[in-house]
């Protein structure tokens, strides 16, 4: 028996349940800190079923861009690169896994300009103004603080998708 834990890169391909945890994770931890600000925000949307579209058109749907474009980054370089694990002991994980932190903190600055573009369209429509898309879409999400916000979704959604992508390969190499 093996103890290489080959990545088949098939899930690499559909980051999508990584999202789904992270998205839930961060809703329920805000309304958790902020169960009254989230209330009165419910209320101010017209309600529930506002509030769930408001979300899923300003946060779900462009942050879908976000994962697409990242899972794509690290599978791009998996493949360029052919890297794998020497093995399943930690440290041969942790070698592995910090050969794909470069991508991940070069990764916003590629993926930005889609995310924001997707959130504009969705949210502007039908008023589009060309300047407030370049001030406050693109030139304006270009700065330490938005890196630093986009910082840990990154890591979570990119780690979270390696980490659950040689889980998978190790379990289907192991006939499970």
């Amino acid at each position: 028996m093996t103890h290489d834990a080959q990545l088949s890169r098939t899930f690499l391909k559909n980051g999508l349940i990584t999202l789904v945890g992270l998205n839930l994770f961060v809703e329920a931890l805000s309304w958790y800190m902020a169960y009254q600000a989230k209330l009165n925000f419910v209320n101010e949307s017209g309600g529930l079923t506002n509030y769930l579209g408001l979300w899923i058109r300003n946060t779900w749907l462009p942050e879908l861009v976000t994962v697409y474009i990242l899972t794509q980054m690290i599978y791009l370089v998996h493949r360029w690169f052919n890297i794998t694990p020497d093995g399943i002991s930690r440290s041969s994980l942790a070698r592995y896994e910090l050969s794909f932190l470069p991508i991940m903190l070069l990764a916003f600055p590629i993926f930005n300009p889609f995310t924001q573009s997707v959130r504009y369209l969705l949210t502007a429509f039908p008023n589009y103004s060309t300047a407030t898309y370049w001030d406050q879409y693109i030139t304006g999400t270009y700065s330490w603080q938005m890196y630093f916000i986009y910082l840990f979704p990154v890591l979570f959604i990119g780690y979270g998708t390696l980490n659950i992508s040689l889980l998978s390969s190790r379990l289907r190499q192991s006939g499970y």
